[in-house]
């Protein structure tokens, strides 16, 4: 069995070039071949990470590339082989690599090439810094680590730097939080509500599965996202949205749902996520339950590290609902279609994807919301969502196995003890409209729909509809998706169309919106516009749609077993009027 040492160096941080030799010892055969990963496990798209990489060289060996993202040297019968390259670091996300005066991080398919035919093989890695170095790696030496295989190496993303270094001990594991970047809120609350985020979800399985824990965050002014690892997560938010309570709750969302996924998705999955295949797409139906799940249990682990009050689900789930009953698409793909088709779809959205295409993370936690419900309501509140989890597991996740895919409904049919065919067809492999209010009278919940208001006055219950969305460039109103049969559609307006007057008078990005609501339904206007450098009018007839907020309540008079579902679910007593 070769031995395999990596090193990384970083000699000129303002080229964004990380410089990586790799040592093999104990190697046989006429030729070798190293591979980059044309993907990350976590993110479903095919990345190819090797377009990155420049310079390789084998020393005095001959060497060639036999695909985009191989390389074959001939050791020419030695046992010995080094090779070197660099990798070009100027991507800040959880998905890439980044390096600069400031600091330097990777994740590793985006830096290591493995050995073919040896991903099982431990692997060393020395990291020449002068800075601080955070990663869920075993440290056996400075500046120097061990995994025990490939897939461990590439599972944790390693940052350096001056960053901010927080540690403590929970549950007998060392956790660490290493924040590089300003963050707009004093650290003791923002601790306390990760150690309360940590403690909930190890009270739902049972304990930790891990020695050691690292969050590593970046504040950046793109939109927060995160990547979870099997003793570690990547995370990003904006500086300046930890002290508003809304957006901070939304930063705790994503540290539950990243920490979440120790145990779905890195421990709990189906056997295409694990062992994996680096080279090509890992197809399940799955990814509903994986990432969609994961996003249900991001507002209930909340919810039960009592560091948000059941307003804010309610709040949430009502915004969450809403936004995708907006969205055409819903009649049009199911959840297993979309989970299969990422790799081609979820990370490629164009123009059209709303009226054709639904998120596996949105729709998937919904029906997570519903599947709880319903699991909740046949047993009497006997079982939950929660017990499905805890199922899986001890039977796979524990041992380190994958599932078969049929396994997660059996898994469900069990615990509940009645079967989901229904459910499944409907929701799962179907389009049918959910009526979430059914599932939500089981914890004595109900959908509403309340007025919206401007200036704490209600609006009218419905308004008039063009049916477009309006980005805007400046003052310019350019339209980025046309609603499926809406009167826009009707019309002939199109996508990238940039909107310039209705019925004569000149629309901004502003007041376009006033313009058309200023209308009634049926009305006839011109709407004048520019579709690359050529001016057109078009005629469209307006439409209607409601104009209300959908909420999530508690009905009056609930029964006792909707009481006691509800306090289960919501952990808190029924509130008292």
């Amino acid at each position: 069995m070769p031995h395999i040492h990596y090193t990384v160096g970083m000699p000129d941080p303002a080229t964004h070039l990380f410089e990586v030799t790799i040592d093999l010892d104990g190697v046989e055969g006429d030729s070798v071949d190293l591979v980059m990963p044309v993907w990350t496990p976590g993110s479903y798209k095919v990345r190819d990470y090797a377009r990155n990489v420049q310079e390789f060289e084998a020393g005095k060996l001959r060497w060639g590339k036999t695909a985009k993202h191989r390389w074959r040297v001939f050791p020419a019968g030695r046992t010995r082989v080094r090779v070197t390259y660099k990798v070009y670091a100027y991507e800040l996300n959880v998905r890439g690599l980044h390096l600069d005066a400031d600091h330097a991080y990777f994740n590793g398919a985006a830096v290591f090439l493995y050995l073919d035919g040896h991903k099982h093989v431990p692997a060393t890695v020395a990291i020449r810094t002068k800075w601080k170095v955070a990663t869920g790696l075993e440290r056996i030496a400075p500046n120097r680590w061990r995994a025990a295989d490939y897939d461990v190496l590439v599972d944790s993303p390693v940052e350096c730097g001056s960053f901010e270094l927080h540690r403590w001990r929970q549950l007998g594991r060392e956790h660490r939080f290493a924040i590089h970047g300003p963050v707009n809120r004093d650290r003791t609350s923002l601790l306390r509500d990760v150690r309360a985020i940590v403690g909930a979800q190890a009270r739902l399985f049972g304990g930790l599965p891990y020695r050691d824990y690292t969050f590593i965050l970046h504040t950046t002014s793109a939109e927060g996202g995160g990547l979870e690892h099997l003793n570690s997560t990547s995370l990003q938010y904006p500086p300046n949205q930890f002290r508003a309570r809304e957006k901070y709750e939304r930063f705790l969302q994503l540290v539950s749902h990243e920490f979440f996924h120790l145990w779905n998705v890195k421990r709990i999955h189906p056997s295409a996520l694990g062992p994996f295949d680096y080279e090509k797409e890992s197809y399940t139906g799955l990814l509903w339950v994986m990432e969609g799940f994961t996003s249900y249990y991001e507002v209930m682990a909340l919810r039960k590290a009592k560091v948000v009050p059941s307003k804010s689900v309610f709040k949430l789930w009502g915004e969450r609902i809403q936004q995708f009953l907006d969205k055409p698409g819903r009649r049009r793909q199911s959840l297993s279609e979309s989970s299969f088709d990422s790799w081609i779809k979820f990370y490629n959205p164009t123009e059209h994807t709303p009226n054709a295409q639904i998120s596996y993370y949105e729709k998937g936690a919904l029906v997570g919301l519903c599947l709880d419900l319903e699991i909740r309501g046949r047993t009497k509140g006997r079982k939950s969502l929660d017990d499905v989890m805890r199922a899986l597991w001890e039977d796979w996740g524990r041992r380190g196995v994958g599932f078969p895919e049929p396994e997660f409904k059996r898994t469900v049919e069990r615990v509940a003890g009645s079967k989901f065919d229904e459910f499944w067809w409907d929701y799962i492999d179907g389009t049918v409209e959910i009526d979430f209010d059914r599932f939500l009278r089981h914890a004595g919940c109900r959908l509403a729909k309340e007025p919206k208001k401007e200036d704490d006055r209600p609006l009218p219950a419905r308004k008039t509809w063009l049916g477009i969305v309006g980005g805007r460039a400046g003052d310019r109103v350019l339209v980025t998706t046309v609603r499926a049969g809406s009167p826009a559609e009707g019309g002939g307006i199109c996508a990238r169309d940039e909107i310039v007057a209705i019925d004569n008078a000149r629309v901004g990005a502003d007041d376009w919106e006033k313009r058309v609501e200023e209308r009634r339904p049926g009305d006839r206007v011109r709407v004048a516009l520019l579709r690359g450098p050529f001016l057109r009018e078009l005629e469209v007839v307006l439409g209607e749609r409601e104009n209300v907020a959908v909420a999530v309540q508690r009905v009056a008079k609930p029964t006792a077993l909707q009481r006691k579902i509800y306090e289960s679910w919501m952990a808190e007593k029924w509130p008292r009027e």
